[in-house]
């Protein structure tokens, strides 16, 4: 028996530049924090992503939150949750 898949890439970017690889003894920047989740909708068995992304975005799915702007990317003021969640495919 074999098996396929395809994969598709959810976000373009989430941080440029440095991330501290020190996990809570870090003493560097924590903008992109490290906590990410992974589950799997009962009903369906398909997968979500939540993460962190300090990236502008606006879009209609998507819209920047007060305060945001191109120039606040890479930083704790343009932090905020994404989800990705697969639409089509087998199910775990």
């Amino acid at each position: 028996m074999s098996s396929s898949f395809t994969q598709t890439q959810p976000t373009p970017i989430v941080h440029y530049g440095g991330v501290c690889e020190g996990d809570v003894s870090c003493t560097g920047n924590r903008d992109l924090y490290d906590d990410f989740g992974v589950a799997a909708n009962p009903a369906t068995g398909l997968a979500s992503i939540v993460y962190s992304d300090d990236q502008y975005t606006n879009d209609p799915n998507n819209p920047p939150q007060p305060g945001y702007s191109p120039s606040t990317s890479n930083s704790s003021t343009c932090n905020h949750t994404s989800i990705a969640t697969q639409t089509s495919g087998t199910g775990i």
